[in-house]
């Protein structure tokens, strides 16, 4: 599946909107939301190796970028 590309500016606004989801009580959809910005690739591979592959996955992180400059099979590596 091929992700969208996201601009700097649609990732700062989407991380302030689920800041404000936060602040109002919206954990949840506060999360969903922020979950939705692909997580950078050195971020994305300091956690495979600090909180495991597994943590990524099952907390749901968008890791299109870190599959962009790694490989689809970066986590497995």
């Amino acid at each position: 599946m091929e992700h969208k590309v996201w601009t700097l500016d649609e990732k700062v606004k989407t991380i302030l909107k689920s800041y404000e989801l936060s602040d109002a009580g919206q954990l949840e959809e506060a999360r969903r939301l922020r979950n939705q910005v692909p997580l950078s690739p050195y971020l994305a591979e300091w956690g495979k190796k600090w909180v495991g592959p597994e943590f990524l996955i099952e907390a749901g992180f968008n890791l299109s970028e870190a599959e962009a400059e790694y490989g689809k099979d970066w986590l497995t590596r």
